[in-house]
């Protein structure tokens, strides 16, 4: 982290001398949660999670945009990997992504993005490891990927983006072990609708038709078609987002289906939203998508939610797997400072190759100490034939 500081700094003297413009932002979540059946006792932890953004614009049309994060999947405690009793390690739950030493030294300080970008007549070009956001957040929610973009935007703001994707290298002296993905997007608005059509392809090298495992060297020869809408039918709120896989070697061979339809409404009193998410032989949601439950997929913003329980339709690939949620959500404003959710559904969830027919219920509230600070709390309780519950009381603060 110190060098990444440094580099910053170091960016920050030249643009003064070059009357660079420079922008920093950032944010910080720390939170305390539980949940009740990781254990005899349970869990009850601290996890943080820091980003620091620094974008440096040496004229109108280029920016250098960098990030860093500290603490990004789970730290918890003064040891990233566990503790020890007597000799032994008793483990951990640090997850992967992070360079920790292995000594419970909680170095976990990482790249979060780093981009060139350059526009000009309206055109987008840019190279590096780019924050990835899709609308709806469907098949991508705020992701990151080591990319090539170049995008036009068109008068009427419609716009076309076309991007390469390096998923996975693998060896550098060894170009069999890459997974690619080329992508063509369309992004519009007609009357007051606004609509997107993404397609991607995926290849691998090194795909393996002996596993079924979901892993990268098997995203091989699939093709993805998701069309989006989202507008306004009699005063209600609609989004439609739908998307299908196919094709593949060894993952998403067949045809894979995903489904989601919210529709909301403001009745002043308090807003409604209702929502089914549907899936069809081992369709694609992904993790990060808003299921209306803070314990359901419900990771956005690239970071791995500490009370999440169960996911609808991410990383089954080829398994043939039909998911359902369907969940209503009210929301409150009580003043400007403290808002609340409650809300519930029912569903089919597919787990560790057994598909449950679970109930949930959950609620959340919203404290705003500042215009850039608040409380956070969020419960959510399964019922049914999976039977846990899991809350969590977040400070999150940014700049």
């Amino acid at each position: 982290m110190k060098h990444m500081i440094l580099c910053l700094l170091l960016l920050l003297s030249f643009s003064l001398a070059a009357e660079t413009k420079f922008i920093f932002t950032g944010d910080a979540n720390v939170k305390a949660y539980f949940k009740n059946s990781t254990g005899r006792d349970g869990t009850q932890a601290f996890n943080q999670f820091f980003r620091l953004n620094a974008q440096a614009k040496p004229d109108d049309n280029l920016s250098l945009k960098v990030g860093a994060v500290l603490a990004s999947d789970t730290w918890e405690g003064d040891n990233h990997k566990g503790i020890l009793t007597g000799t032994t390690a008793t483990g951990g739950t640090a997850i992967g992504g992070t360079n920790d030493d292995g000594f419970g030294n909680s170095n976990v300080t990482r790249l979060d993005h780093a981009a060139i970008e350059y526009t000009k007549n309206n055109y987008i070009a840019a190279a590096g490891r780019l924050v990835v956001t899709t609308p709806g957040g469907f098949v991508t929610s705020d992701d990151r990927r080591d990319r090539l973009l170049l995008a036009k935007i068109f008068d009427n703001y419609d716009m076309l983006a076309f991007a390469y994707d390096k998923r996975a290298e693998g060896s550098v002296t060894n170009k069999y072990d890459d997974v690619d993905m080329w992508t063509l997007n369309y992004y519009g608005n007609f009357a007051s609708w606004k609509y997107a059509l993404q397609t991607a392809y995926w290849k691998s090298k090194a795909y393996s038709t002996t596993t079924s495992a979901f892993n990268g060297a098997n995203l091989d020869n699939i093709k993805q078609v998701s069309p989006h809408l989202i507008g306004n039918i009699f005063g209600v709120d609609t989004a439609f987002y739908y998307t299908l896989l196919s094709g593949g070697k060894a993952l998403y061979k067949n045809d894979h289906h995903s489904f989601a339809l919210k529709l909301a409404k403001d009745l002043e009193i308090v807003k409604v939203e209702v929502q089914s998410m549907v899936t069809r032989n081992g369709g694609l949601i992904s993790g990060g998508f808003d299921s209306l439950s803070s314990v359901i997929n419900s990771s956005p913003d690239h970071y791995n939610s500490s009370i999440k329980l169960r996911t609808v339709g991410f990383g089954l690939g080829a398994k043939a797997a039909n998911e359902t949620l369907h969940m209503l959500r009210l929301s409150k404003n009580f003043g400007e400072s403290f808002s609340a959710t409650v809300g519930g559904g029912f569903g089919k969830i597919y787990n560790a190759s057994v598909i449950e027919n679970d109930q949930v219920v959950d609620a959340t509230a919203k404290y705003k100490v500042s215009e850039n600070l608040s409380l956070n709390l969020a419960w959510g309780r399964f019922f049914g034939d999976f039977k846990d519950h899991a809350g969590s009381l977040a400070v999150k603060a940014h700049f």
